[in-house]
């Protein structure tokens, strides 16, 4: 019997060294990517979807009460705001006949015409069906809670100039008082 020289059994490869640093680079290489990702995806999260924008109105104000509160007002206010929902579609459904009107061709100024008064008809309708859901809100609200909304809506409002603000003023007249 002949033994190897080194007195024990030799280990092949199957792979050339160079193989085994080319997997090696290419996982560092894979690990960098995902952690990019990753982080980039973790800077630029979106906010918790709770605190997402609020409108300055009094409904806003009333989903920032405490939730015992804002259940309270919402149960109290359970029938307007189901007189709100129709009208909403009835406003939807006016301003796409508008747009269709307004895609005519050719164009037709009545059909046009018809169709934005019937917006306005169920704009207007809706408008009074939120003004009776504020109403009932604001009688369900505190003096406290009153008072503290107009602070949280000053603070809400944007900083974006309102040209509806602005005094009524004609081109020629003196200027207004500021």
């Amino acid at each position: 019997m002949t033994d190897d020289a080194t007195g024990g059994t030799r280990t092949v490869r199957a792979a050339p060294r160079w193989m085994l640093a080319l997997l090696f680079t290419s996982l560092a290489v894979n690990l960098l990517v995902v952690g990019s990702v990753a982080g980039a995806m973790w800077r630029h999260r979106m906010p918790p979807i709770s605190s997402g924008p609020v409108i300055p109105n009094l409904m806003g104000y009333a989903s920032t009460l405490p939730a015992e509160r804002r259940k309270q007002l919402w149960e109290e206010t359970a029938e307007e705001r189901g007189h709100v929902r129709p009208f909403r579609r009835a406003v939807r459904a006016a301003r796409e006949e508008t747009i269709r009107a307004l895609m005519d061709q050719p164009f037709d100024r009545q059909r046009f015409l018809e169709a934005q008064r019937r917006q306005s008809a169920a704009e207007n309708q809706a408008r009074a069906a939120v003004e009776q859901l504020y109403v009932k809100l604001a009688e369900s609200l505190t003096p406290e809670e009153r008072r503290a909304f107009t602070h949280w809506r000053d603070k809400r409002r944007t900083p974006v100039r309102n040209y509806l603000d602005e005094a009524d003023h004609q081109a020629g007249d003196a200027a207004p008082p500021k």
